[in-house]
């Protein structure tokens, strides 16, 4: 019975983890984050000199949710795999 379950929590946390990174990706394209890591790497020395206000645009465009959403079901994720792959080593070894 545990095994059923973690393996359903690890296949629905899988999903989770794929769309929340899809929408992670997608969210820092329409808030502007790509421009502003862009800016670092273009090599201006204007960029150097506006390092504060560049590093709170950085924080203010960042997409927290997205980024919540994606650690919680990466968490989920492992600790579904953790689980399942030691409910089926304990499965393995009481049919053995």
């Amino acid at each position: 019975m545990y095994l059923f379950f973690f393996t359903t929590a690890l296949s629905l946390s899988l999903a989770g983890v794929i769309l929340s990174l899809k929408y992670l990706a997608e969210s820092f394209y329409q808030l502007g984050f790509y421009e502003y890591i862009s800016l670092i790497f273009s090599g201006d020395g204007t960029v150097y000199s506006y390092w504060k206000e560049l590093f709170l645009s950085l924080i203010d465009s960042m997409p927290i949710i997205g980024m919540i959403a994606f650690l919680m079901a990466l968490g989920v994720l492992v600790w579904s795999g953790a689980n399942a792959f030691t409910n089926t080593r304990r499965f393995i070894l009481q049919v053995n």
